[in-house]
């Protein structure tokens, strides 16, 4: 968004005429407006989304259109039409959105906004979910725990100095924070059992909680633009799962069930446990 003070360098015509006179005045401070303006690059609404009390998001203003389809050079490509609205600091209202050009023909050297790494780690990105094997409240002694999540990209839509941009950001990391003082770093999403992809093997028994950790690469494409630019920078998500106890058992030979046996070793009745 640019603001700007249209007001500032107005000429003052009376004051200009009084020493034209020879009269000496000094005119008092006046409150200037300071104006918002924002800018997007968007198509005109069709006659079909005319009718629409909610038109969608890539599209503005109605009644009329572009005289005809860009016919762009080789090495160009099409932008689409450019709006803008303004308003009055600080509590004005927006004005209707105003048509300044039916879109244009844009070079590969042709300015558009940076999406900053910054800008890249404000957005919204989901924390991929962590599963973890057992699937349960607890997990074993020198046993495998297994782990994995969905490495699948996400596309969100942000507006950047006016201009509407899409981002596709991609999970290009995982850290596993096991609550034991290891943690493991892979690009390896993991599969559930019987895969044995992402595991760890507690050594002592306790209480522990996972942490995983993404890392996100992005790449970003503006509105009107047909060119997708990588992010320089990376995002982080962290989650953590719920508290785990981990348990040692020990294995024993037994001739029947727990529900045959009740008070055999290792069943819940047994006094031994």
């Amino acid at each position: 968004m640019a603001r700007t003070s249209p007001a500032g360098d107005a000429m003052d015509l009376l004051g200009s005429w009084s020493d034209a006179q020879g009269a000496r005045r000094t005119s008092a401070p006046r409150a200037v407006a300071e104006v918002e303006t924002e800018q997007r690059f968007a198509r005109v609404c069709g006659d079909a989304e005319r009718a629409a009390s909610d038109t969608g998001a890539d599209c503005l203003g109605f009644g009329f259109g572009p005289p005809g389809a860009l016919s762009c050079d080789e090495g160009q490509t099409p932008r689409a039409p450019r709006w803008t609205r303004s308003r009055v600091l600080p509590s004005g209202a927006w004005s209707e959105w105003s048509l300044q050009d039916y879109g244009a023909c844009v070079g590969p050297d042709a300015a558009v906004p940076v999406l900053t790494a910054e800008d890249f780690r404000r957005l919204p990105l989901p924390a991929p979910t962590l599963h973890v094997q057992p699937d349960g409240d607890w997990v074993l002694v020198n046993v495998e725990t297994i782990v994995y999540t969905d490495p699948s990209p996400v596309t969100l839509t942000t507006d950047l100095l006016g201009h509407e941009v899409t981002v596709e950001a991609t999970p290009r990391e995982f850290t596993y924070d096991w609550g034991d003082g290891h943690s493991t770093t892979t690009r390896d999403a993991g599969r559930p059992y019987p895969a044995l992809d992402v595991v760890h093997r507690y050594e002592q028994p306790g209480r522990v909680a996972i942490t995983l950790t993404t890392q996100w690469t992005g790449r970003y494409r503006v509105a009107g633009d047909a060119q997708w630019r990588d992010v320089t920078g990376t995002a982080q998500t962290s989650v953590t799962g719920p508290a785990l106890d981990v348990e040692e058992r020990t294995s024993r030979l037994v001739s029947g069930t727990c529900r045959q046996q009740p008070d055999a070793p290792g069943c819940a009745g047994s006094a031994t446990g």
